[in-house]
């Protein structure tokens, strides 16, 4: 890679988090609407309550990576950005974007368990079981892992619709629901469901985000493959 093309995917990088709002402001406040309705419910509550709405901010992440294809790859285009430099550009900003979020969630993490006791009334929304166990760096790199997975996943998605269009979507559709009921079919029959409920009791949070990373690359692989061949 040229100091050329460096600098090129550095523009595409400031371009698309020039928007600080969707990427760096948006994400929080919808997990934290999340963190204060759950806050007043603990507030009331008799008991400690673990909570899984963090998770709004890693659907989000999704949904970011769905809509970022048509709100950045036609306007760049325009600007004669070629498609490689807009898809290594987009992956330098998600992977800002995805260490912030990491960070951020663990110190909230550590706050939320280490420092306040669950916010002093037993609330646990970003402090979860099994999930947020180990060390700080363990628990940014599961946090940052599956952010950029769910961004690439979201990516890979928009990039099928931008590629075949509404026709592609539903063909992929019926296929992942056919191969879905194919597959739990089989499991079921097979009774292989309390095998792999046992395979992933005895795995690690950081293994199980760990399986991520080559699902994050494929994603991205496939992604590439079908931006070279878009239209606008």
């Amino acid at each position: 890679m040229n100091i050329a093309q460096r600098g090129r995917m550095k523009a595409v990088t400031s371009t698309i988090l020039k928007d600080k709002f969707s990427w760096f402001l948006l994400p929080w406040i919808i997990s934290g609407s999340s963190f204060v309705v759950n806050l007043i419910t603990a507030y009331f509550a008799k008991e400690d309550i673990t909570t899984g709405g963090v998770a709004s901010l890693y659907i989000y992440m999704l949904a970011a990576g769905i809509m970022s294809v048509s709100s950045t790859l036609p306007f760049l285009l325009g600007f004669s950005v070629r498609r490689s430099d807009y898809f290594w550009g987009t992956g330098g900003a998600i992977g800002l974007v995805g260490a912030i979020c990491a960070a951020g969630l663990t110190l909230l993490s550590y706050v939320e368990s280490e420092w306040t006791e669950g916010w002093g009334i037993g609330l646990y929304f970003f402090h979860l079981p099994f999930v947020s166990e180990g060390s700080a760096p363990v628990q940014f790199l599961i946090y940052f892992l599956l952010i950029v997975f769910l961004f690439y996943l979201g990516f890979l998605i928009a990039c099928v619709a931008k590629r075949f269009g509404k026709n592609g979507m539903f063909i992929l559709s019926i296929a992942i629901l056919a191969i879905g009921t194919v597959w739990s079919y089989v499991m079921t029959q097979q009774g292989w469901w309390i095998d792999l409920g046992h395979w992933l009791t005895d795995r690690t949070m950081l293994e199980l985000a760990g399986g991520t990373a080559p699902l994050t690359l494929l994603c991205m692989a496939i992604s590439y493959a079908l931006l070279r061949r878009t239209s606008v």
